[in-house]
């Protein structure tokens, strides 16, 4: 069969923070485990290696080689580890020598530590690692005398070109900050696409630390007077940092030019985290931005984030707050929620290079004897194997009526960890080298991907056997003249999509219309159906003529969804004033594409 001079519209969005640094971020060290990413990688996105020495019971950072993908190095904040599990050259004692030797445990915060490379470099690199007001009993039973420890933000430089390839480390205990409560940090590319922020906080204030070919400025733009806790997340297109205190989870504006923090806002509203304790300050317990940065998942276990209703300690459950629209679900007593049902202490989520979310569960409280609950590793053989692993495959998908997550059985004698590793972020999401339009009039001779940011107008013969993707972030236009045969060996996609530089994506159908519109449907131009008013201010009225529309979605011009429904009018009353493509789903089975204006 051939497909000639037709319009091929195929929906599938692609989230603009999906892209990562191409296999950087390929592994995941915790408890005592490896993951290796790995699209083909079924069911789940990656293979696990198990029995792993040392136990990195909190946050570690993990760096891979950004061409093959095999693990370079890891951290748990206190030593640096390499690729054969051993403590690196240089590695130990990050903090100095400290007169409690249990720094080989890990790092008792959620966010240990991050791994950046240092830009224009091809053998360095920079770990940040952070303890602030912790006990040395949150790493392991130890008796008393058990004195809290804050050292603050602090720096390490590793040479990867040292030591055959397993990497020295050439600095270390360099510090940015001390005497700081807060164990927050995290990181994000700079505007320029030359440089990373490391985002801490400290006496009130958020603090952004530049790293540039040059190294690290040690003199932070301050943020002065924001909220803050135990956490920070930055969105995946650099725009958003998200952080909680007590009841309140708070979103912010974050500048990747000037590392600013501003507007505050806490989105879960009137503080309707209903806490079993009268101290909730470990509630929410983790939060994790969708990969096209909208929609917001929070979960929470310890002190009982009570999105489950009754209460009860031990129960753990999933938010979502949807940025565009303001919606929340899962974070009061009278909506919707998602509880696990089981025993959890300790709950943390973090996206993946795959564009996955995947979540950790430390399950069954045990009391060590001490006066505190110590997690306790749980094998296949426990009360509660199930809910040890969970994945949100699809969560650029707006889906309040349904839980997004599904189970990961892990295998027996599985040892967990506290929390996954952050992602490296990619200094290409920082710039588009997309052209506008781009126009492809010769024949396509080798598989590869066309990208534009706006339109993609082709009238080119694609050759057999070849697997080929157009995408642009509007339209997508086959013209006369183009080409493709259905062959077994072969495959073409044209879709909209933000322009991107990665070749490790996952695509996948959004919103409403799934998954009808991951299917090939012709576009007969304007046809009968007409919208008015256009500009429109409130609402836009859509005239089908003979037939019924089956559905809709709004898109703005980055080729994000902005809106989607079903009925014959689109309310735009709340959408920002810009322009729009309108898709427009018949029951006939085609669709139609509208640009509409919103003033």
């Amino acid at each position: 069969m051939k497909t000639k001079n037709i319009f091929l519209f195929v929906l599938i969005l692609i989230g603009s923070g999906l892209a990562q640094a191409q296999h950087e971020n390929d592994n995941w060290r915790f408890g005592s485990n490896n993951w290796r990413f790995d699209a083909n990688a079924a069911p789940n996105g990656f293979t696990q290696t198990t029995g792993l020495n040392p136990h990195i019971r909190y946050a570690s950072s993990v760096i891979s080689d950004k061409n093959t993908g095999n693990l370079l190095f890891y951290s748990n904040g206190y030593n640096i580890y390499n690729k054969n599990n051993g403590i690196m050259d240089g590695g130990d004692h990050l903090f100095g020598t400290i007169s409690y030797e249990y720094n080989s445990i890990g790092n008792p915060s959620d966010q240990s530590s991050v791994i950046l490379p240092l830009p224009g470099s091809n053998s360095k690199y920079y770990v940040f690692y952070i303890n602030g007001d912790r006990n040395l009993k949150d790493q392991i039973t130890v008796p008393t005398p058990n004195p809290a420890t804050n050292y603050g933000l602090r720096y390490a430089i590793v040479d990867m070109s040292l030591n055959g390839g397993l990497g020295k480390v050439i600095s270390k205990n360099n510090i940015l900050f001390s005497n700081s409560p807060t164990n927050a940090l995290t990181s994000t590319f700079g505007s320029d696409g030359n440089s990373y922020w490391i985002v801490s906080a400290n006496n009130g204030n958020i603090l952004s630390y530049k790293l540039d070919a040059s190294g690290v400025n040690t003199t932070p733009v301050v943020s002065a007077g924001m909220e803050y806790g135990s956490f920070i997340k930055i969105s995946p297109n650099s725009k958003k940092l998200l952080t909680r205190k007590y009841k309140a989870l708070w979103l912010s504006d974050f500048n990747n030019t000037t590392g600013t923090v501003t507007n505050a806002v806490n989105v879960i509203a009137n503080n309707n985290l209903i806490a079993y304790y009268s101290d909730a300050s470990n509630t929410p317990n983790s939060a994790e931005f969708s990969p096209d940065s909208n929609i917001i998942y929070f979960i929470g276990a310890e002190a009982c984030l009570c999105l489950y209703p009754q209460g009860l300690i031990g129960w753990s459950g999933l938010a979502m707050y949807n940025i565009s629209t303001g919606s929340l679900v899962g974070a009061s007593n009278s909506s919707s929620h998602y509880d696990f049902s089981f025993n959890g202490s300790t709950a943390s989520i973090q996206r993946a290079t795959n564009g996955k979310l995947y979540m950790i569960f430390n399950t069954k409280l045990q009391d060590d004897g001490y006066g505190y609950y110590e997690v306790h590793f749980e094998s296949q053989t426990s009360p509660y194997p199930a809910y040890s692993w969970r994945v949100i495959n699809n969560p650029d998908v707006w889906s309040p009526t349904v839980n997004p997550s599904s189970i990961i059985n892990p295998p027996a004698g599985t040892k967990n960890g506290f929390s996954f590793p952050q992602l490296v972020p990619s200094l290409s999401d920082a710039v588009n080298p997309c052209p506008d339009v781009l126009t492809i009039t010769t024949p396509v001779t080798s598989s590869q991907t066309y990208q534009a940011g706006k339109s993609i107008f082709a009238s080119s013969v694609i050759n057999d056997n070849l697997t080929v993707d157009y995408k642009a972030g509007l339209n997508v236009d086959l013209l006369p003249g183009f080409s493709v045969n259905a062959v077994n060996n072969g495959a073409f996609k044209a879709y909209i999509s933000p322009c991107t530089i990665s070749a490790f994506l996952k695509e996948r159908t959004v919103g409403a219309m799934e998954p009808n519109l991951a299917k090939t449907a012709l576009n007969i131009g304007s046809s009968e159906v007409k919208i008015y008013p256009n500009p429109a201010s409130t609402i836009v009225k859509i005239d089908s003529g003979r037939n019924k529309v089956a559905g809709w979605v709004l898109y703005d011009l980055s080729g994000k969804m902005v809106l989607n429904g079903t009925e014959a009018t689109v309310p735009v009353e709340r959408v920002p004033k810009s322009s729009y493509l309108l898709v427009i789903k018949l029951d006939n089975g085609t669709s139609t594409s509208k640009k509409i204006i919103v003033q």
